[in-house]
């Protein structure tokens, strides 16, 4: 018969293991964030989608998966990712796969090599792979798939959606709203000092009058010989010479390369519109562009203007990003978009060069839906953030103002305007560009000298 001690042990021992068994179970329920979320269900079982585990691996050219978050809203995005894993009985991680040198070839290489069932890849590429993986048959056909809407405007961007269409067909998907990308940065004090109000171009940008006269009539007053020795002290501008281009050309309703009603693409360098802003560009370099000192690195413009050297620089919206580029400058500065050409539409615009995703087209339908789905939901909306305005909270905190995100990025964003040149496989960002911003050719010499190439790369694409 066992003794009265150890019988007693073994029930203190057994009520303790349930009340650990009870406070883990309470522990669980309450360490839920989400537990009051409606799960999403699979309309072919009327059950909570379960897809057995899967592996899905997001690959881009640029992130760390373990790199400390930049800021609350993207913590709470990470618990609530690591939610959907554990909700949904899959591991879905977004990560570097190759690099940028190599991201086209290695996403090639893998859609052709086949899948080894244990690990499942959805790629972001971008116009190097567009159009030569299309034609390949190297991605899948996301018309077919069935449990995700593609075209529903309050999830995907539609902007990366129509950009690879092929009649009823389409290879590509991005979520939320277009990146903005090319902008005008300037610096508040340089502009306060010259006697400008600080925050003038965001008033000129708000009233219409924010155009290519007047931002020359700033830079004219803003280029200046500080000590009267006859040499330029202070330069207007300092830019990254593509940005300026791509940017230029959009603000006078022109662009290198267009597309037409039927899908195919033709070049529109030599178009007036175009002409005109390139003729721009170069006398804008010519005469307010800071130069470039012998040994210089290249991108010498951008030290230029964190430095508080130049007024303005054309470069893309990311360099604000929090722990980003612009973090050290000491200056103030604003954000506003490129001016308005003397042959705009009257719409202020950027360049919607977002990175598009593809699935490959090496696995089966049935894999190819909880491929779909699977992506989707860890992309969800995360609870807490689903306000109409939402979305901007990633941008408020890189920059210096609110008005850079309420009056510029909001505004951008609502009219998207792709980069077909990146599209065409042979024409490079420094095609009308390079030698026009620095004044080896005239606009109409590189055209005439790129005219024929450009024909032969579209002929191929157009085939």
């Amino acid at each position: 018969m066992m003794n009265r001690t150890l019988k007693t042990l073994l029930c203190i021992g057994i009520a303790a293991l349930c009340l650990a068994g009870t406070l883990s179970a309470a522990k669980k329920k309450k360490d839920d964030p989400y537990k009051k979320i409606e799960k999403q269900k699979d309309p072919a079982t009327k059950k909570v989608y379960n897809f057995g585990g899967m592996n899905i691996i997001m690959g881009d050219w640029w992130t760390d998966p373990n790199a400390p978050a930049a800021s609350k809203q993207q913590e709470d995005q990470r618990t609530f990712r690591n939610w959907v894993n554990d909700t949904y009985n899959v591991n879905v991680i977004q990560k570097q796969f190759a690099g940028w040198e190599r991201q086209p070839q290695a996403v090639a290489n893998y859609c052709m090599s086949g899948a080894d069932g244990k690990e499942y890849y959805v790629f972001c590429i971008d116009g190097r792979s567009a159009n030569v993986g299309i034609r390949a048959d190297l991605f899948y056909d996301l018309s077919k798939i069935k449990s995700v809407n593609y075209h529903d405007d309050s999830i995907y961007d539609q902007s990366v959606v129509t950009l690879l269409e092929k009649k009823d067909s389409f290879y590509a998907f991005n979520f939320g709203k277009p990146e903005p990308r090319e902008g005008m940065f300037f610096n508040k004090r340089l502009l306060e000092e010259a006697g400008y109000d600080p925050d003038a171009p965001y008033d000129l940008q708000l009233s219409g009058e924010w155009t290519w006269e007047k931002f020359e009539e700033m830079c004219s007053k803003l280029t200046r010989d500080l000590d009267n020795d006859g040499v330029i002290d202070q330069y207007a501008m300092s830019n990254f010479y593509t940005c300026f281009t791509v940017a230029a050309l959009a603000s006078n309703n022109a662009s290198k390369i267009g597309r037409d009603k039927d899908g195919k693409y033709f070049n529109n360098a030599g178009s007036d519109n175009s002409m005109e802003a390139f003729n721009w560009i170069q006398h804008m370099f010519a005469t307010y562009q800071l130069p470039q000192a012998e040994g210089a690195a290249w991108d010498y413009f951008l030290t230029a203007f964190i430095n508080g050297q130049t007024a303005f620089m054309c470069h893309q919206e990311y360099i604000a990003q929090p722990n980003g580029t612009l973090s050290s400058m000491q200056d103030d500065f604003g954000y506003v978009a490129f001016p308005l050409g003397p042959h705009s539409d009257g719409k202020y615009k950027t360049i919607h060069d977002t990175p598009m995703w593809i699935i490959p087209n090496i696995y089966d339908d049935a894999t190819t839906e909880k491929i779909a789905k699977a992506v989707e939901l860890w992309n969800g909306q995360v609870p807490g953030y689903e306000g109409p305005d939402a979305w901007k909270e990633g941008y408020y905190a890189g920059f210096r103002d609110s008005r850079a995100v309420d009056e510029t990025i909001e505004m951008v964003t609502k009219t998207p305007n792709p980069n077909y040149a990146r599209l065409i496989t042979g024409i490079s960002d420094e095609d009308m560009c390079n030698s026009i911003c620095w004044g080896w050719r005239t606009p109409q010499e590189e055209f005439e000298a790129t005219q024929n190439v450009w024909q032969s790369l579209l002929d191929d694409v157009n085939r």
